[in-house]
């Protein structure tokens, strides 16, 4: 025997500890301030807001549409959502869940004015109760964030088979 002691497993372990914890050469920093989280500059003074839905099929992202100056009438903002998206939305991988409008098809398209009581009701031609909880979260927000400035109004959507309960825009992000 040589005398050497094989060393107690505790004791081993706050020795590898502390070798790990000052081998490295890592000083310790305190607190780094990054800044404010990133915000989005969308233009005001008209247009509007469509929200596709994400590439990966689970969120909403809202998109603004129009001009400055100009409302755009929560009819046509349906029917841009049944086309899909476009052009930089397009090659981002927006897309939608609601069904295409068909060919030659212009009408059927309504919607209330905006009251404080019931918010705006808005009447398509298309069945609506089997509509996926995405599509009508697309319905809702488009027409709830642009059809009243500064308001997010409840929507009702009422389609050819039934009349979905009034609902705010809280899309999942």
């Amino acid at each position: 025997m040589t005398g050497r002691r094989t060393p107690r497993p505790a004791a081993a372990a706050a020795l590898a500890g502390s070798l790990l914890l000052t081998g490295c050469g890592i000083k310790t920093t305190g607190v780094i301030e990054s800044g404010h989280a990133a915000k989005v500059a969308v233009p005001d003074g008209g247009g509007a807001t469509v929200y596709y839905v994400s590439k990966d099929g689970e969120h909403l992202v809202p998109t603004p549409f129009g001009f400055q100056g100009y409302t755009i009438s929560p009819a046509i903002l349906v029917r841009l959502l049944m086309d899909g998206p476009k052009g930089r939305a397009q090659e981002a991988g927006l897309t939608t869940q609601l069904p295409r409008m068909p060919e030659g098809k212009t009408d059927g398209f309504s919607s209330t004015p905006y009251s404080p009581e019931g918010g705006i009701t808005l009447r398509v031609p298309f069945p609506v109760a089997g509509l996926s909880q995405l599509a009508r979260q697309q319905l809702v927000c488009t027409v709830a964030v642009s059809s009243v400035k500064d308001v997010v109004s409840p929507v009702t959507v009422q389609g050819t088979d039934t009349t979905l309960p009034s609902a705010d825009c809280r899309p999942r992000s």
